[in-house]
């Protein structure tokens, strides 16, 4: 699970400029294609989603996929919950396709023997790569020891990842916060610990576990987190919603990458312009409301497809209220996603939301929060 040595950052050929005995033309990309490479990975960019329970199901990856994102991941799983699921039901658990090229499972717990059968079924289901939650702030799983609660404690996070590293021969990674609060920042030395276990690579959300989704994610010590360690990546996450600020992260050696969560729901096309501003130093022409929206439409009727009417619908509820928010009359249309129910109501309101239009504060993004972003 090595990394190439010799190189001060993981990104492959980043903003160098395309080599050719011709003038280029204008319409060039000045910047080769982007690739980041975790383990024995290789990916097509350093733009990935988190995972999110409840939001990146199958369609959803999907369509993450479609946008250029160099890794997708399953919603977070619990361990115990996988290992003891009766035959059959695993594979709905995780519900990764054959076309999932490549993902990762993300995984929870606390025990490494439970934690590396885990993995070996995660592995053995299709993931390309097996993450650890170290993060989730919400108390019933901080209070069984997992998520944010175990990352207080350095050597078992250490045992347990060790433990997995020693199961499965696909890279194994884990996403974590700075610190418990602010008084107990811990990232560094624990990124350090995961290194020497054989970790792959590393996220930090820029926020303690007491911070939860408040104030701001602080990018300095996630580029402390990056300092501290030897040969992984360490990918950032909190507040990534700003193309510019992205590259210019990624220019300076702050991180390898980034892992996209709250900045893109509601808005599939922040992906799409992330990668194209990495891949070709701009991100393209921005899309308006109705191609947003059409876009967004597309999303629910995957969800429709592959879940069934009736939860496909349920489930869509969230992201039509996402894609609701900026459009003119608002609460007058949100107020009707509670009656959503079939297909036919779902491209009625749809229809409702195009004739709309955007309202006069335009376009913006939700506020959402889950138990991992």
């Amino acid at each position: 699970m090595g990394f190439a040595q010799g190189s001060a950052s993981h990104t492959e050929d980043f903003f160098s400029l395309t080599a050719t005995a011709t003038p280029v033309p204008t319409t060039a990309p000045s910047h080769q294609p982007v690739a980041l490479r975790i383990g024995s990975l290789k990916l097509s960019t350093p733009v990935f989603i988190a995972p999110m329970v409840g939001i990146t199901d199958r369609p959803f990856r999907a369509f993450a996929r479609e946008m250029g994102v160099g890794l997708t991941c399953t919603e977070m799983t619990a361990a115990a919950a996988l290992v003891r699921a009766p035959q059959g039901v695993a594979s709905r658990l995780l519900d990764l396709g054959p076309e999932e090229q490549p993902v990762a499972a993300q995984l929870v717990g606390n025990d490494p023997q439970m934690m590396a059968d885990a993995a070996q079924i995660c592995v053995e289901l299709g993931a390309n790569l097996v993450d650890v939650n170290l993060g989730c702030p919400v108390p019933k799983v901080v209070r069984l020891g997992s998520g944010a609660a175990l990352a207080r404690d350095v050597c078992q996070t250490a045992a347990v990842l060790s433990a997995m590293v020693r199961a499965v021969d696909v890279p194994v990674t884990a996403k974590m916060r700075l610190g418990w609060d602010h008084q107990t920042i811990n990232a560094p030395e624990l990124a350090r610990a995961l290194e020497e276990v054989g970790v792959a690579a590393v996220t930090v959300h820029g926020r303690t576990r007491c911070q939860k989704y408040t104030g701001f994610a602080d990018w300095d010590q996630i580029a402390r987190v990056k300092e501290s360690v030897d040969q992984i990546p360490v990918l950032g996450s909190g507040d990534v919603n700003d193309v510019d600020l992205i590259e210019g992260r990624i220019r300076a050696g702050a991180v390898d990458g980034v892992v996209v969560a709250r900045g893109m729901l509601g808005d599939w096309n922040f992906l799409e312009q992330t990668v194209s501003q990495l891949r070709w130093g701009e991100p393209g022409p921005s899309p308006d409301f109705e191609d947003r929206l059409r876009l967004a439409k597309r999303h629910w009727d995957a969800m429709v497809r592959h879940h069934g009417e009736q939860r496909g619908v349920r489930l869509s509820r969230k992201f039509v209220v996402w894609a609701i928010k900026g459009c003119e009359g608002a609460a007058r249309l949100r107020a009707r996603v509670a009656d959503l129910f079939t297909q036919a109501d779902l491209d009625e309101l749809f229809d409702e939301i195009l004739k709309a239009g955007v309202g006069p504060t335009g376009w913006h993004r939700p506020n959402f929060t889950s138990g991992e972003g």
